[in-house]
């Protein structure tokens, strides 16, 4: 078993990791100090500036925080260690145009570099009082990007170019959308959370319930790839949306392997006043699709030492780590996308106080406890300091385009 994780760490291989079981192959991630050697760039372009410049009415340009909120929940997904290869996208890639709804937006010969996905986004008035939408784009079928089978029947993996998302602008009696665009903040009651709706329409730009490999492991409602069925102890029950394949998880499903179980990102809908942000749960899933999760977003996340709770001796192990890359989750590497930075603080501090199941493996470690009050304000502190220093830029780069 440790022999098979540890080739998991060589050279990726999933196989490892399924057949080393999720609890096996966290703990002794932790203990090897293994470490993945990369991870993708999620790239967000905004629709409004392929037709010439975003302006008043723009929903970008009108909620300039929405951008900045959107950044952040793309690094949510940077942590994947796949190694997709460049491609131009011939002769066109095609999308929904998340301003107007149009189908068939295309953009000629989008050349897309490695390990990178390119995220197009913009909002509009959504139908039925939806607050967002998203998927990935086309086409699917005339490039692999080094994944292997990524589509129809046999298909085993997810390997799409990138797609588009969009949010909603106006409420159902027509008022504006009450959006909380906070990433620090919760919504307040009535609000919607922009950074939760925004993960989950990310969640299926990256495959969940669009991906060929997704429907093929879904049998009866229930979803059966191996690494869920780990976590989860079962098929992990979906929700029949009425289409091909199920979308969505079973209504008020929730993520082991927390002592409170939080409810998953991908359910069916979101609720107001609540903050729902990707679970283990969740994740497994995108392992099972065939991204390349890292072990530290599938369990106690937040967890530096696999110590069954997320305290003040993980943030303590950031602050060691903080600015370091490739030094694993006991420095701080919480999200495994090989850097220690404000993200993983940000996990830190949504997982605080959080408690791993009776039943989940974990080792013990001594640590002494700082000030849990004082830790926290430090940790807040941190990360609007991080957020300071990285910056956010909007890119829509040189291409040619054609709209519909």
């Amino acid at each position: 078993m440790l022999l098979l994780w540890f080739n998991k760490c060589l050279v990726r291989s999933r196989r490892a990791l399924r057949a080393a079981g999720v609890a096996a192959a966290l703990m002794v991630a932790w203990l090897t100090g293994c470490l993945q050697t990369q991870a993708i760039t999620v790239e967000v372009r905004l629709v409004c500036d392929l037709v010439g410049s975003c302006g008043e009415g723009d929903f970008f340009f009108d909620n300039p925080e929405a951008l900045e909120t959107l950044q952040f929940a793309t690094r949510a997904f940077e942590p994947f260690a796949d190694s997709l290869s460049a491609v131009t996208v011939s002769p066109m890639a095609s999308f929904q145009n998340p301003d107007t709804g149009a189908i068939g937006f295309g953009i000629s010969n989008l050349f897309v570099q490695a390990e990178t996905v390119i995220v197009y986004a913009g909002g509009r008035d959504l139908p039925d009082g939806q607050v967002g939408a998203a998927g990935p784009g086309t086409p699917l079928n005339t490039f692999d990007r080094g994944q292997g089978v990524v589509t129809g029947a046999g298909a085993t993996d997810f390997a799409p170019w990138g797609g588009a998302i969009a949010f909603d602008t106006t409420a159902l009696d027509g008022s504006d959308r009450n959006w909380n665009f906070g990433i620090q903040n919760e919504p307040a009651p009535g609000q919607v959370d922009f950074l939760s709706v925004a993960l989950h329409e990310l969640g299926h730009l990256f495959g969940f319930g669009t991906a060929d490999s997704f429907a093929n492991q879904v049998v009866d409602n229930a979803f059966e790839g191996s690494t869920s069925v780990g976590l989860y102890g079962e098929p992990v029950p979906t929700f029949p949306d009425g289409q091909n394949v199920d979308q969505h998880w079973g209504n008020g499903l929730t993520s082991p392997p927390y002592a409170n179980e939080p409810r998953v990102a991908l359910g069916r809908s979101i609720v107001s006043g609540r903050r729902t942000v990707l679970s283990p749960v969740d994740y497994a899933a995108f392992d099972d699709i065939g991204w390349e999760v890292p072990p530290q977003l599938l369990g106690l996340q937040g967890n530096s030492d696999n110590d069954a709770d997320v305290d003040g001796s993980d943030f303590l192990a950031w602050q060691r780590g903080s600015g370091l890359t490739g030094v694993g989750a006991a420095l701080g590497d919480l999200s495994g996308d090989t850097d220690v930075d404000d993200y993983d603080l940000w996990l830190w501090a949504q997982n605080f106080g959080a408690t791993a199941a009776a039943s989940s493996t974990a080792t013990s470690f001594v640590v002494p406890e700082p000030s849990t009050a004082s830790i926290l304000a430090l940790a807040i502190g941190g990360i609007l300091v991080w957020r300071r220093r990285r910056g956010l830029t909007r890119s829509a780069g040189p291409f040619s385009s054609s709209a519909s």
